[in-house]
C-alpha cells in the first residue's frame, strides 16, 4: 500500500486525535481488530467507530474508548485508549496479539507479551498516562504523522501545540531497525513521549549513561523515552538510547553522568559549508553498560529519525526537499509535498 500521513489536522476532540492515528496507520495497511466504544458499542474483530462526538454512541471520543490494530504482516500489534481528559493508556504486542482477557466496549483485551507503553492499572480498571494537552479542545494543537505503506510496517505520530513553539504532545513511533541482529526475534524501537517528544535531554532521548536513576527507567505510566526488547525471547523490555554524535575538542568530553547533545551548537546549525544546507546524522539505538545495566549492547539503527542539531520548537523546518520534517533534535519522514503548519 501506498504510505500514508497526518497532515496539519487541528482536531477539537482527544478522540479526533486518537482516531487520525488509527485511521493513518489503516490507510497504510494496518487492520482493526477489534474495538469498543466505551459506552456499549463493541466489535471483537473490526472497527466499531462512526463518529468523535463526545457522549455519542460508536464514538471515537467516549472515555476508555479503544482500539486493537495490527500491522501489515499481522504481527505486531498496539492498543490504544483514552480517558477523553488528555490522557491515554498504550500497549503493544510484538507477537502474541491482543487475542486474551474478556474484552468489551470498555475493557481492553490482553496479549501474553504485552507491553504497557502509558498509562497502568488492569484492562477492565485501567489508568491513564498524560499524553495530550487540553489546547486540543480548542483546536489550537496541530498534528502530523506518517506510516510507512510496506513492511517493516513503520510509522511515527506527534502533535504540537499553536501557534509555534507550544508544548509537544500524543507522540508515538515505531522505528523499525537497519543492522539489528539476526537473532532480535524484534528488531523495532518504540517512542511514547508527552512534553519531551524527539527531544534530547534527560527526560527522552538523552537519559545519561552515568546515572542509573535516568538510564534504567521502566515503561509506563508517564515515563517518556524510547523502548525495545532486548533479548531473543522478549523478556527483557527496557529503555535504548539513540547515541549522540559528539565531539570532544572541548571540556565536554563523554565521561559519564548528563552528556549535552553537542552536534550543532560548535558547528552554527548544522548545515553544510559547502551548499548551506541542513546535514542529517543515522542514529544508533542502544545500552550503556553502567553499573549493574542489564541487556546493554547495541540495538540497531534508526529509520525513522536522523539527528538535526539545534532542536526546532514547531514541525515548520523541512529538509531534503520536503521529505523530512524536524520534531525536537531529530528529522522524520514527511510527505515530500506539503509545508507543515505548527
Amino acid at each position: 500500500m501506498a504510505n500514508a500521513f497526518v497532515l496539519n489536522q487541528f482536531p477539537t476532540t482527544y478522540g479526533q486525535a486518537m482516531s487520525l492515528l488509527a485511521e493513518m496507520l489503516v490507510s497504510a495497511g494496518w487492520t482493526y481488530q477489534g474495538s469498543g466504544d466505551g459506552l456499549a458499542g463493541y466489535s471483537a474483530a473490526g472497527k466499531v467507530f462512526t463518529n468523535t462526538t463526545s457522549g455519542a454512541a460508536l464514538s471515537w471520543s467516549n472515555p476508555k474508548a479503544w482500539a486493537r490494530l495490527q500491522d501489515g504482516a499481522a504481527a505486531r500489534e498496539i492498543l490504544l485508549q483514552h480517558d477523553n481528559a488528555a490522557s491515554a493508556r498504550i500497549k503493544y504486542s510484538a507477537a502474541s496479539k491482543f487475542t486474551g482477557g474478556a474484552p468489551s466496549a470498555i475493557v481492553t483485551p490482553s496479549a501474553a507479551d504485552e507491553r504497557v507503553l502509558r498509562g497502568g492499572g488492569t484492562d477492565a480498571a485501567p489508568t491513564y498516562g498524560a499524553w495530550f494537552t487540553t489546547n486540543v479542545l480548542l483546536g489550537a494543537s496541530v498534528f502530523q504523522g506518517f506510516a510507512r505503506g510496506s513492511a517493516p510496517w513503520g510509522f511515527w505520530f506527534g502533535g504540537i501545540e499553536t501557534p509555534a513553539g507550544g508544548a509537544k504532545q500524543a507522540f508515538l513511533m515505531i522505528d523499525p531497525l537497519e543492522g539489528a541482529a539476526p537473532e532480535d526475534t524484534d528488531p523495532v524501537v518504540v517512542q511514547v513521549a508527552h512534553t519531551n517528544a524527539c527531544f534530547a535531554n534527560s527526560a527522552n532521548l538523552g537519559r545519561a549513561g552515568g546515572n542509573a536513576a535516568t538510564w534504567i527507567v521502566a515503561n509506563g505510566v508517564a515515563v517518556e523515552g524510547c523502548f525495545a526488547h532486548m533479548d531473543a525471547a522478549r523478556t527483557a523490555f527496557a529503555y535504548v538510547q539513540p547515541y549522540q554524535w559528539t565531539w570532544t575538542t572541548d571540556a565536554r568530553a563523554v565521561t559519564g553522568g548528563t552528556q549535552l547533545v553537542c552536534i550543532a551548537g560548535a558547528l552554527q546549525g548544522f548545515v553544510n559549508p559547502f551548499n548551506n544546507k541542513y546535514e542529517a546524522l543515522p542514529c544508533l539505538y542502544g545500552r550503556t553498560q553502567v553499573g549493574a545495566t542489564a541487556n546493554a549492547g547495541n540495538k540497531g539503527w534508526s529509520t525513522m529519525m536522523r539527528w538535526a542539531g539545534l532542536p526546532r520548537v514547531s514541525f515548520s523546518d523541512t529538509f531534503d526537499n520536503r521529505n523530512w520534517i524536524c520534531l525536537g533534535h531529530v528529522w522524520l519522514p514527511w510527505d515530500g509535498t506539503t509545508q507543515p503548519r505548527g
